[in-house]
């Protein structure tokens, strides 16, 4: 006790140096920092960007103390573990403590999360707080994490803005990962769903959702974190489970805080409400691209109907003279040439509608640009725009419709290093070339201020009005939508086709029972299938218990043929591929290819 004052003795219960909790910390840092504590026997994961203090005073700060005031935890029954902080803006604070006891913690305002833990979001003007509480293995009392925000590295973002960030870094990530062991065990979600899905030539488009159903209820894995989350979204939307999509969408909604009891008795203050006006977009969209030679489109990867506007542009844009289509989803110029286009080409072009944007994108004569490259330099937003520039350097008329994904969304910077330009900026700079930026990932299809919401199978551009000029809704994008589009309403294989016919595929023998599980239907191009095995299909279904019949529109002249896949679940591995040859499969059309389907 030797340098410790008698007050700070009779305040803290004892001198603020270390507690012997911290001798058991250990850090590990790859791609993102692990903390382990031995003797806790319990690890979490932080994304990349902290500097640990593994050996902290054993002193709670003011927010903490407050929080355990109001848990009744005795300061005695606290030990601070670890501390640490963020090196890139917005600046985060996090503190760690081992609480013993058993805390009331939804008495305190805390919500379950489902799984034992809890969590709590408030507003301590101006610095916003995220708390989280899991059990520690063995009856070993409380892991309490405190997470705060710095309002001064974000002086002019919004309380809603600072609380999605927040979000995505704590609730999403850190928050979940807490888990019993040394080192997190399992193996991430996206290198689990990509091992499965290639464990056949073709693809294996159900395979991932089991094996990621059962990661989910794994010992090793209590839900891990976002990367799971968004694997997931990302290998439903794969196999057409847009129900699916919405619902794990629906997890990210984000928490506002709750206010401080000061800024709730004050009266708030009415922001005039903006007037807005909506327009159908595709001939919107095509009367602003008439005058430009470079358009941005961007797409939330998740959300097919984002890739359904795409395709439903290019014919018109074609007769405006458009050309090129560069897709930042392609892997490289290899693979834009391969036709058809292999799965290897791109994770996001194994999806149907992409796939089908790509085909008909061919079929009207467009060709395909791969831009997504580094080139050996640094800024990745630069070495986009060189490879843009110089696969476009040759035509001198040449007008490009530029596709990636969240092409539009602010970027995080490391401390002291300047903020990258823009891909459009840069190959603005390069070119010369004005570009018209479309933005269809930011706004959701719920009514909005005056608008009513989106009605299913359309897509609009929304203005507001200002001195009865129409401005863009974002400042960062000429063109803002919203993207409603009905997947099963589209022609297949080509957005343009002409002679579309109805019909629909009868799943009735194809119905899951308990015995085989889950069932997926592939839809595939005959001619396609012809040159090679590793293609996308033109359509994919998981099939419910409630499913009697697939409605879909296809192209009169398209000839088809259907994949089934049977599952036992859970073991993923074991599944059937069945289609019953014929020599007249090549003359079969889509509505006879049901009768092909047998095991």
């Amino acid at each position: 006790m030797a340098g410790c004052s008698l007050l700070s003795v009779a305040l803290l219960g004892g001198c603020a140096t270390p507690h012997p909790l911290t001798r058991a910390n250990e850090q590990r840092s790859t791609t993102t920092i692990t903390f382990y504590n031995q003797q806790l026997n319990t690890s979490l994961l932080l994304n990349g960007d902290y500097t640990l203090n593994l050996k902290p005073r054993n002193q709670p700060d003011a927010a903490t103390q407050a929080t355990l005031q109001q848990l009744a935890v005795p300061r005695k029954q606290a030990a601070v573990l670890f501390t640490g902080r963020t090196t890139i803006e917005p600046t985060y604070q996090l503190r760690a403590l081992r609480l013993a006891g058993n805390p009331d913690w939804k008495e305190a305002g805390f919500q379950e999360t489902g799984l034992g833990r809890y969590q709590r979001t408030t507003a301590t003007s101006p610095d916003l707080r995220m708390e989280y509480a899991a059990p520690l293995p063995d009856q070993e009392g409380w892991l309490y994490l405190l997470a705060t925000d710095d309002a001064k590295t974000e002086p002019t973002a919004s309380v809603l803005s600072r609380s999605r960030e927040m979000d995505a870094e704590f609730v999403t990530f850190t928050f979940p990962s807490v888990q019993a062991g040394r080192w997190p065990r399992t193996v991430a979600p996206a290198r689990l769903a990509s091992s499965a899905f290639e464990s056949r030539p073709n693809g294996d488009y159900l395979a991932p959702l089991v094996a990621l159903a059962q990661s989910r209820h794994s010992p090793a894995d209590p839900s891990l974190d976002g990367t799971l989350r968004y694997t997931l979204l990302q290998y439903h939307a794969l196999a057409g489970n847009t129900d699916s999509v919405a619902y794990f969408q629906q997890l990210e909604n984000v928490r506002l805080p709750a206010p401080a009891a000061s800024e709730s008795r004050a009266r708030p203050r009415r922001a005039a409400s903006d007037t807005l006006v909506s327009v159908a977009a595709v001939p919107e969209i095509l009367r602003r691209t008439a005058s430009v030679r470079a358009v941005l489109l961007d797409e939330s990867p998740t959300q097919p109907q984002h890739r359904a506007l795409a395709a439903a542009l290019l014919p018109g844009l074609y007769q405006q003279g458009y050309r090129y289509l560069a897709l930042e989803a392609l892997t490289d110029s290899a693979a834009s040439r391969q036709i058809p286009l292999p799965l290897w080409a791109g994770v996001e072009t194994r999806e149907a509608t992409y796939a089908n944007l790509v085909r008909t994108a061919r079929q009207l004569g467009f060709m395909l640009i791969a831009y997504n490259t580094y080139n050996g330099l640094a800024d990745r937003n630069q070495a986009q725009a060189a490879a843009l520039q110089a696969a476009l350097r040759q035509d001198a008329q040449a007008r490009v419709l530029i596709y990636g994904g969240n092409s539009l969304n602010s970027q995080l910077r490391m401390r002291g290093q300047q903020v990258s330009k823009p891909m459009p900026e840069r190959f603005t700079e390069l070119t010369g070339w004005p570009i018209l930026r479309i933005n269809q990932s930011r706004l959701s299809n719920e009514p909005l201020n005056q608008l009513p919401a989106t009605a299913p199978g359309t897509a609009e551009v929304i203005y507001r009005v200002q001195r009865g000029q129409r401005r863009p809704f974002y400042p960062e994008a000429e063109l803002v939508v919203r993207n409603n589009l009905m997947l099963q309403q589209l022609p297949l294989p080509y957005a343009e086709a002409r002679e579309i016919r109805t019909t629909s595929l009868d799943l009735r023998p194809y119905r899951p029972i308990p015995v085989t599980g889950r069932r997926l239907v592939q839809l595939y191009l005959q001619s396609e299938l012809a040159v090679r095995e590793d293609v996308a299909p033109i359509l994919v279904h998981e099939i419910r218990a409630t499913d009697d019949f697939l409605p879909y529109a296809w192209h009169r002249a398209a000839t088809c043929t259907a994949y089934w896949q049977r599952s036992r679940w859970p073991k993923y591995g074991r599944n059937w591929w069945c289609r019953k040859p014929s020599s007249t499969e090549n003359r079969t059309s889509c509505r006879g290819a049901a009768k092909h389907l047998a095991c």
